[in-house]
């Protein structure tokens, strides 16, 4: 039995630069421990995982960015259940890649593909960190979403408007001081416009009607290395949220980006909350990102999401 699969998404932003040498290095790398199959599009990632799941796969290296990472774990928990997915493997293959690299696999492909066969050739442990996934439920999808990042409002407008420039880190942070400068100057009210929605966090209503964003997460660094989140809960049982009204912004937004890497506590007005939960309701959300792709509402839809199962990903780092 081969112990490995990987799937590759040759349209992810690295990957569709040099799609078929990394597909063949990969080939040379894994050689006969493992399947490697290249999907065209999202639909044809069941049947690859249908395919994985009934060969025994336990290894799954995934080559492509978040949001395919989300994808591939999404249809293995729908279709093989919660306590059936394999070891993930996450590639550098997308644009932000935040799952590799809170995995401590910031390597290229080539050498975390390596430092695999290495570590099975030689009979050592594959050390792991454990990182739960958040399960969205959208009236519009048929299953439940599972996916480590959530985020709405300003977040989600920011990525849209960074994918039609077609993304990249210079892109990013060519984005990033527009966006202040456009602040600072009150020049695009859509960019900064709060969500008009009710929030319920756990058990509890949030005492406003809007927001200007809002990220829910269980991975501990987001884009850039952000580590702003106040709590550490354990792997399974609550992910963080950050909340953030127009209010707050205003307040501290010359010291909100250092707040960001080191963590900023809760505002006692309410405008700004760090905090974890087990569960989020949102009442007429109109469109977010789940680990960076764009889900767009064409009208207000209710959105829940909720702690789901624990996932094992490889890190070289060793277990944290």
């Amino acid at each position: 039995m081969k112990p490995i699969g990987c799937l590759f998404n040759p349209f992810a932003n690295l990957n569709k630069k040099q799609t078929k040498k990394q597909i063949r290095d990969i080939e040379t790398i894994i050689g006969k421990y493992g399947l490697i199959r290249s999907t065209k599009n999202r639909d044809e990632i069941p049947d690859v995982v249908r395919e994985f799941h009934k060969k025994g796969i336990k290894i799954l290296c995934i080559s492509g960015g978040d949001g395919t990472i989300s994808s591939v774990i999404s249809q293995y928990i729908n279709y093989c259940g919660e306590e059936n997915t394999p070891l993930i493997v996450p590639l550098k293959g997308g644009t932000m890649n935040f799952i590799s690299a809170d995995a401590g696999l910031s390597f290229d492909q080539r050498t975390v593909c390596r430092n695999l066969i290495r570590l099975i050739r030689n009979n050592e442990p594959l050390t792991s960190i454990e990182r739960g996934v958040i399960k969205v439920t959208d009236p519009r999808l048929n299953k439940p979403y599972y996916t480590f990042t959530w985020a709405d409002g300003f977040i989600y407008r920011f990525m849209k408007w960074y994918y039609r420039e077609g993304g990249g880190t210079s892109v990013a942070i060519k984005l990033m001081l527009k966006s202040c400068i456009i602040y600072l100057r009150n020049e695009n009210r859509d960019l900064f416009r709060q969500e008009d929605s009710c929030v319920h966090i756990d058990d509890k209503t949030v005492p406003f009607a809007d927001h200007l964003f809002m990220i829910a997460a269980t991975v501990n660094r987001l884009v850039f290395g952000f580590r702003g989140f106040s709590e550490q809960p354990k792997a399974g049982e609550r992910f963080n949220i950050l909340y953030l009204r127009l209010p707050y912004l205003k307040k501290v937004f010359y010291k909100l980006p250092i707040g960001f890497y080191w963590g900023l506590d809760s505002d006692k007005s309410g405008n700004f909350l760090n905090l974890s939960a087990h569960s989020i309701k949102i009442e007429g959300n109109r469109g977010y990102i789940i680990d960076g792709e764009v889900i767009d509402a064409e009208k207000p839809i209710d959105i829940k999401l909720e702690m789901g199962p624990k996932i094992k990903i490889l890190s070289l780092k060793g277990n944290t």
